[in-house]
Formats: C-alpha cells, sequence, structure tokens
C-alpha cells in the first residue's frame, strides 16, 4: 500500500537503509518481489536473462492481455511475440531505415495538425497521439486518424492498469482498464479480419499484423484472431506509454536550455554545449 500510494522511490530508499543497499525482499501489489538495487544490481539482472532469471508477468498484465486463457497458466517464455518478429526482420537497422521517411513524414502532419499556430501546446497528449499514429502505422497498417484517435484513452487505461491492484469492480483502475483492453480487443480483432479479406485480394503483405496473420506452427497451424489480438495489444502498449514519456522529458529538458534547442534546430551538435 505505501508503494502504491507513497513516493515509490521513497519506498524503495527506505528499505535500502533498512535492510540492504544491493537487494531486499517485499511484496508490491500482490506479488512476491525482490528488489535489485544500484547499477551493480541491475548490470547482474540483464546480463543473466534467461540464464539466472526468466520472464515473469504480473498477474494484472497476464489478466488484461491472456483473455483467450483465462484459467489457463502462463505460456513458456519462448512463445512471445519477439519469435513471430525474429523471422521479418522488421527491427533490424537495415529495416528501420526504410521507414524513417514515412515516421518523419507522419511526425511532421501530426505537427501541423495539432501544433502549427498555436500559442500554447500540451506535449504529453501529442507525443501520445503521434506515438500510436506511427505504432498503428507501422504495426497494424492503420492509416485512419478517427480510429487512432478512439483508441488512445483506452491504451491509457490499460497502461495504468499494468500496475494496479486486481479489483474488477466498477471505479477501480482495473476495472477501466479490463474495460479498455475489450474495447481494444474486439477493435483488433476487426482489423484482423479487414487484413484478412484485404490479403485474400492481393494486399501485400507489409506490417507485422500481416506476418503474424499467416505465421503458422510446424502442424500448419494458424494463430487464432484472440491471440493474435493480444499480441498486437501487448506490443502497442510496450511501446506507448515509454516512448511518449521520453518525447516529453525530451521536450522538457530541450525547452529548458535554449542553447541545445538552437543547435538541434541548426542541426549542430558538432560543439559541446550543458548536458541534458
Amino acid at each position: 500500500m505505501e508503494f502504491l500510494f507513497g513516493k515509490p522511490e521513497n519506498f524503495v530508499a527506505d528499505r535500502m537503509k533498512k535492510y540492504s543497499h544491493d537487494i531486499f525482499k517485499t511484496n508490491i501489489l500482490g506479488e512476491k518481489t525482490a528488489v535489485l538495487c544500484g547499477p551493480n544490481g541491475n548490470k547482474f539482472l540483464f546480463s543473466n536473462e534467461q540464464k539466472l532469471f526468466t520472464v515473469f508477468r504480473p498477474h494484472p498484465i497476464q489478466k488484461l492481455f491472456r483473455s483467450y486463457k483465462t484459467n489457463a497458466p502462463a505460456p513458456p517464455v519462448e512463445a512471445t511475440p519477439e519469435d513471430f518478429l525474429r523471422t521479418p526482420g522488421f527491427f533490424k537497422p537495415e529495416a528501420l531505415m526504410r521507414f524513417l521517411a514515412k515516421m518523419d513524414s507522419i511526425t511532421q502532419q501530426q505537427l501541423d495538425i495539432h501544433w502549427e499556430g498555436l500559442s500554447e501546446v500540451k506535449v504529453f497528449p501529442l507525443s501520445k497521439t503521434v506515438t500510436l499514429t506511427l505504432a498503428c502505422r507501422f504495426f497494424l497498417g492503420i492509416d485512419n486518424p478517427e480510429r487512432i484517435a478512439t483508441l488512445v484513452g483506452h491504451f491509457d487505461r490499460v497502461t495504468l492498469g499494468m500496475h494496479s491492484i486486481i479489483l474488477n469492480v466498477p471505479g477501480t483502475i482495473f476495472y477501466r482498464a479490463n474495460k479498455a483492453a475489450a474495447a481494444i480487443r474486439k477493435e483488433l480483432v476487426n482489423v484482423i479480419k479487414e487484413k484478412k479479406a484485404a490479403m485474400t485480394s492481393g494486399a501485400p503483405i507489409q506490417d507485422i499484423l500481416s506476418h503474424l496473420i499467416v505465421a503458422a506452427d510446424p502442424n500448419g497451424n494458424f494463430t487464432p484472431e484472440a491471440v493474435i489480438a493480444d499480441m498486437m495489444m501487448g506490443l502497442i502498449v510496450a511501446g506507448y506509454s515509454t516512448v511518449s514519456t521520453t518525447i516529453t522529458f525530451f521536450m522538457k529538458y530541450v525547452g529548458e536550455n535554449p542553447d541545445v534547442y538552437n543547435r538541434v534546430l541548426s542541426g549542430n551538435m558538432s560543439r559541446p554545449g550543458p548536458a541534458l
């Protein structure tokens, strides 16, 4: 409860003083948790992933993202969206280079719509719209501003619900997140059906969703639509909040450092300047 309603940094700092500056165990949102502290702890954790540590998804995430297997155990670590994404190579540098021009065009378009001519702009809502627009375009093949706009609020609620107490009664964070996840899932199933119809008519396979639709296991079985919908929702959520928050802080710190802002604007980053 202290972690949930207080400041997380104080929660951690107090226990580091009381127990250990390296590691301590506690209970966060109903999950037994070991907290590794400091750069050495982080290095140890991330250098031993899949060796001494395996992926665990907290129970709120399991509930929100595996609707099609409500009572089923967690899938093995290997059965993740990343396995499907490695084959097409979407995130290889050479592949990303092909997308840069279109990403730049979409970003400028969003700035023209939401920024141009205004005396004041709220960066965080804009960054969320830009991030979700890019994700929908390159992950799902959706290029419909109205359709994307309806999803922003849903993804906000799901992001909050991922780190909440599982209390599925009206008025709670998890209840709202569960409703939002159902709405996103329903919309994604509609997109999947549309994508299948388009591919049947000869549309090219050029986004991640298309590859997930045609991917088959060794027995020739295709992935069910409900599974694909949850996988795509998880993939978009994973980059939605973190990227938009990073963009917002970038804008904040650049705005507070005019010298850096001017050098970014001019494209001249060669000479030293104040650290952000």
